[in-house]
């Protein structure tokens, strides 16, 4: 399974379903459960911490144990359209806590953080941005790119300096890779200390997040594994890593709760503390029931006789 390694969450959520689709709509029924094993494994392995992909995957291995195969594109067409919406309800949320002439700080090259920059610039919000470059990837340098296409002035800053720069800026606007069920917010890592720096400087710290990035998971007590990557990651291109030590090159982190101030869903602005509430107030029930992924993925792998 091969997928870029640059995309943020949103962007793998909207590719998975794709290749799903695209799988579905040549309607071979074990061919198709072979992909969505394929994805899932490939998400485990490299983006474990990519909560929408992952409840992708479970609403559709659930959908095809209770329903069967049968026009199952259209199904992830649905899912992928409605996360689409959501996703733009989100940043348009977030949109409407910005001020005109204000300064927004953020980081990596989130979609959600892209689609709030394009809704401020479709309403006529003049603003100035800040971006981190976010190593290591340095995804920020596409972000920056970005903003500045609207026509925004943008500062592009090493992660380093954040703390120095944050006293200049009016608010941080980031994007999520997924939340826990206490509110903490898995982010690229450089955020943690961004939304830090910022509480320190009595910043307000928001997070753009549909409730597809929302993990079930966590309220059962399972922790979010954070990928790390290798040396290669931190070294200039075409130049060998060192040799004689060991490098840690975490590429998400964790930002707990008390750090955020709200998170922007498609259902309105939330506190992370009230995050049992907004579930309660979808499902029905809090803790919302459902099947485990693995458990799914393992059903699924008898049933067709496919290798998990």
């Amino acid at each position: 399974m091969e997928l870029q390694s640059r995309l943020s969450g949103s962007e793998l959520f909207f590719e998975v379903a794709g290749r799903l689709i695209e799988s579905a709509a040549a309607g071979v029924e074990k061919v198709f459960v072979e992909k969505l094993i394929d994805l899932y494994n490939y998400i485990v392995h490299d983006r474990p911490s990519s909560i929408a992909s992952l409840n992708l995957l479970r609403f559709v291995a659930q959908r095809l144990l209770n329903e069967g195969f049968t026009r199952m594109d259209k199904y992830v067409s649905s899912l992928a359209s409605e996360y689409d919406r959501a996703l733009w309800r989100s940043a348009e949320v977030a949109a409407r806590r910005v001020l005109d002439g204000e300064v927004i700080m953020t980081t990596s090259n989130s979609l959600a953080v892209r689609r709030f920059l394009k809704t401020l610039r479709d309403i006529g919000r003049k603003l100035e941005v800040y971006v981190t470059e976010s190593r290591p990837g340095r995804e920020g340098l596409l972000l920056a790119e970005y903003a500045e296409s609207l026509g925004y002035p943008v500062t592009l800053i090493v992660d380093s300096a954040a703390r120095f720069f944050v006293r200049d800026v009016d608010k941080v606007v980031v994007g999520a890779e997924g939340i826990a069920s206490n509110g903490a917010l898995v982010a690229k890592v450089g955020t943690g200390l961004l939304s830090l720096v910022a509480k320190e400087a009595r910043k307000r710290v928001f997070v753009i997040a549909p409730t597809m990035k929302f993990s079930y998971e966590t309220i059962y007590g399972e922790l979010l594994k954070l990928p790390e990557g290798g040396a290669e990651l931190i070294v200039e291109r075409g130049e060998e890593p060192p040799v004689g030590f060991t490098a840690r090159v975490p590429l998400y982190e964790v930002a707990p709760p008390e750090y955020i101030d709200a998170i922007a869903t498609e259902y309105g602005l939330v506190a992370p503390q009230a995050i049992p509430l907004l579930l309660r107030s979808i499902y029905g029930e809090y803790p919302p029931s459902y099947q485990p992924l693995p458990y799914l993925v393992q059903v699924l792998a008898e049933k067709y006789g496919v290798k998990k």
